[in-house]
């Protein structure tokens, strides 16, 4: 056997890779790189390879609705001349160039396997295993569309036009100079987007209105964005009183049973109020009663989906007249379609996909991969590179491949949604799902983190980590839980990240009358894994032996080597069952 046959078995002996997405930080400081004025660069080749990095280091995201025609060379061009030497950029760079490294790996494999065998492997592994995988969820498809997901439009700075109007005209954002939480969408036609540094956009919108127009920022305002998103839950659980809302901004629902009341009114007298109780009656009842046939097998399915827009635009309609804010929405056989559909119709829309294998594929088989809720950047750039997937018509024509190259967990997610499936009536996603039921937060846990711009104040990090664990506390006693393991996440000003976890034999919030207490353990817990952390930090130890490497020429330019810009408290392994006094 030659060498390189050997390395070839090697490689295909190996693990599939598994590519999940990941956070992407901007920079929170502009860079020392030295431009020419107005953005000038010193070569059309620079220029190029400039654009080709911002596009592939700088966008950690698809655009978002609103974007659509922006000039995203020019864009690109001028986030990478104002940030381009930045430490989140070195980082970048590194990380991206382990993808690479990667990417290469996987090509070397497919191209093993390809001169290992003898015959169309590609179209055995199709017959053999995928298509019979395919067919089953094809099979298992819902054969009505009525899962709704509800995206409230621009959320936080919606709540703050409500009072000030006059900023729907003007290029406008929620943050500050270190970070933008969102943007409307005037100031998306500039590239302006939630996640990057209040500086870049400022200066994006300054250079491309030719300095005619400047960038309003607003101070965020949390308690008001709880408040607003209570009243849209509110309005919502009128509806379907099981819907889930995974942020402020996001619900997702299931509406066939307000229908199969409604529909099924034989005298049509039946009002919202009455439909309101009997839905309620049915979600408090410890028996449910199987109707003996489905609604789409006693109506048309033309007649329910028209009932089906007609009751969404009148949930939307509502949720305006109750808050004063818009929303878009998407009415979809899964999560999955109705998850993407929610952004079809931005701002103030919705979008129906029907159930049929037709009119799904017509809708989902031109997307960018990207558009796919749980495909991130780290991803999309391995099924790029490695095997030529730009959309999802390209995901089902590579099935093969990523049945190759991947895990078999993340196989079947790209598979189910490269025909636009998803089971169950949970959003679907390559992550965990936002189940919050016991047996899901017992797997999980509930976590609560800040970004900040970095420092190197002892007392400011436990400040900070003192008010995340508090807040993370009411949360925790909402939902009743008593958790044992407790982990601390810390970023560094290099984006490194360093975590340490205990876990008691006890749980917290054991004792209901003592939960002051309880409270003031779990932040003398996670005060002393910061210490930890950083002790282990200063003397090189463990994981933190390579950020403390890495942070090193960081220090050189006068920066503190341990240094913070994002904190994180994460409770997990959750006792159930009832509260027991100690």
């Amino acid at each position: 056997m030659t060498d390189k046959n050997a390395r070839c078995d090697a490689m295909l002996e190996e693990h599939n890779y598994s590519s999940a997405s990941e956070d992407i930080d901007f920079p929170l400081q502009p860079s020392s790189l030295s431009a020419k004025p107005n953005g000038a660069c010193s070569s059309s080749s620079h220029n190029n390879s400039a654009t080709k990095e911002a596009s592939a280091l700088l966008i950690s995201a698809s655009d978002k609705a609103g974007m659509a025609g922006i000039d995203r060379e020019r864009i690109n061009t001028i986030m990478l001349r104002d940030s381009g030497n930045s430490t989140f950029m070195q980082r970048q760079r590194k990380m991206d160039e382990n993808s690479n490294r990667k990417i290469e790996e996987m090509k070397q494999r497919l191209e093993c396997k390809d001169n290992a065998s003898t015959n169309d492997w590609r179209r055995d592994v199709k017959k053999s295993t995928i298509d019979p995988i395919l067919q089953n969820y094809r099979i298992k498809r819902r054969p009505t569309s009525t899962f709704v997901v509800v995206d409230m439009d621009a959320f936080f700075f919606s709540c703050h036009a409500l009072d000030r109007p006059q900023l729907n005209n003007v290029p406008a954002c929620v943050g500050g100079t270190s970070m933008i939480s969102t943007s409307n969408y005037v100031a998306r036609k500039y590239g302006v987007r939630a996640a990057m540094p209040g500086y870049l956009g400022s200066t994006l919108v300054k250079e491309l209105s030719g300095g005619k127009e400047s960038l309003t920022f607003v101070k965020s305002d949390f308690e008001l964005y709880k408040r607003k998103s209570s009243q849209v839950r509110a309005v919502l659980e009128e509806y379907d009183p099981n819907m889930k809302m995974y942020s402020l901004d996001e619900a997702y629902m299931d509406i066939s049973p307000y229908l199969e009341i409604q529909l099924l009114d034989r005298q049509g007298e039946l009002s919202h109020e009455n439909i309101r109780k009997q839905l309620s009656d049915k979600t408090n009842s410890s028996t449910s009663q199987l109707p003996d046939k489905e609604i789409h097998e006693i109506l048309p399915l033309s007649n329910i989906h028209d009932a089906a827009k007609n009751l969404l635009h009148s949930i939307r309609l509502k949720v305006k007249q109750t808050t004063g804010l818009t929303c878009s929405a998407g009415l979809c056989s899964n999560f999955l379609l109705a998850k993407i559909a929610s952004d079809v119709k931005k701002p103030n829309g919705q979008h129906f996909v029907g159930p049929s294998e037709q009119e799904i594929l017509a809708f989902i088989n031109p997307l960018s991969i990207r558009k796919v809720n749980g495909i991130g950047r780290v991803m999309e750039k391995s099924l790029r590179g490695a095997c030529g997937i730009e959309t999802v018509k390209d995901l089902y024509d590579k099935r093969a491949e990523v049945y190759l190259l991947f895990k078999p967990a993340t196989f079947q997610f790209l598979m189910r949604a490269s025909i636009g499936y998803a089971e169950g009536k949970h959003r679907e996603s390559n992550e965990d799902d936002g189940d919050d039921t016991e047996e899901a937060l017992n797997r999980k846990g509930i976590s609560h983190e800040r970004t900040f711009s970095p420092t190197n104040s002892w007392s400011d990090m436990c400040n900070r980590l003192e008010g995340i664990t508090l807040s993370l506390v009411q949360d925790m006693r909402e939902k009743s839980l008593r958790p044992k393991t407790i982990t601390l996440k810390v970023k560094l000003a290099n984006f490194d990240i360093l975590t340490r976890a205990t876990t008691r034999d006890v749980a917290l919030f054991q004792n209901c009358s003592n939960h002051r207490q309880s409270s003031q353990d779990l932040v003398d817990i996670i005060i002393n894994l910061l210490k930890e952390a950083k002790r282990e930090f200063e003397n090189g130890g463990g994981a933190a032996n390579k950020a403390k490497k890495m942070a090193v020429s960081t220090a050189k330019t006068g920066s503190p080597l341990f240094s913070v810009r994002l904190l994180g408290v994460r409770c997990s392994n959750f006792q159930l069952g009832k509260d027991t006094s100690q």
